[in-house]
């Protein structure tokens, strides 16, 4: 099965994807986890690809919504086709750090920042694009951490401070999240405020196991404080 994990810089992504690829290799499960596509090696097509993408602001990139959707949506067809399918169709738990959702929410809050309108609107027409990329996740958690919370931290862990229009933007994006995850019963919310990392991995453990079938040991049963 596919399992993303989304949400804002910060929010906890890549610890939380550590922790659940650890849980379900001791319950034997074969797992596969693939880390955010700027932080990994591509293939030639891949890395081009990831070139252009990553030419423009991080968060404003090309200043087309539409560019920055469809190369989006470019990068990760190819990572299907690399990385997501050959680990599926030998069997393995693919664990993927942002997946179709963070497509859909940067995208998202572009249009609800510069093209005022319905966001349903914006998401039918994201859902259209964001299918070419190939499958969705069986369960996507989006770790909920305030927006503020979230880019504090992820200024600390980077080592600087982001701009009022990066902080404004991430606003938009923590907004869209909230659009999508009442649109889409796919997007599991996991509230991470005030929990330790142990903790948030306890309740992903539970959130994941009501829609898709791992192993779920007694002591996660219920969330220890």
């Amino acid at each position: 099965m596919l399992i993303a994990f989304e949400g804002l810089p910060g929010a906890g992504k890549t610890t939380q994807s550590r922790l659940l690829g650890e849980h379900l290799t001791r319950e034997q499960v074969p797992v596969n986890y693939l880390p955010d596509n700027l932080t990994r090696t591509e293939d030639t097509l891949g890395s081009t690809l990831l070139d252009l993408f990553a030419s423009g602001d991080p968060f404003s990139r090309h200043g087309s919504v539409v560019t920055d959707t469809m190369l989006a949506t470019a990068i990760r067809t190819n990572t299907v086709a690399t990385h997501i399918a050959p680990a599926l169709t030998v069997g393995q738990t693919v664990i993927e750090d942002r997946g179709i959702h963070t497509i859909e929410s940067y995208s998202l809050a572009t249009l609800l920042q510069k093209h005022p309108g319905r966001p349903a609107d914006g998401i039918g027409w994201l859902r259209a694009v964001s299918a070419l990329s190939g499958p969705a996740a069986d369960v996507a958690v989006w770790l909920r951490l305030p927006a503020d919370e979230a880019i504090a931290r992820a200024a600390h862990r980077e080592g600087h401070l982001y701009t009022a229009e990066q902080h404004a933007f991430l606003c938009q994006v923590h907004y869209a999240y909230g659009h999508l995850a009442a649109d889409d019963p796919h997007l599991v919310t996991v509230d991470v405020l005030g929990l330790t990392p142990e903790q948030v991995h306890r309740a992903v453990v539970r959130a994941i196991a009501e829609r898709v079938p791992i192993p779920i040991p007694a002591e996660h049963s219920s969330l220890q404080q």
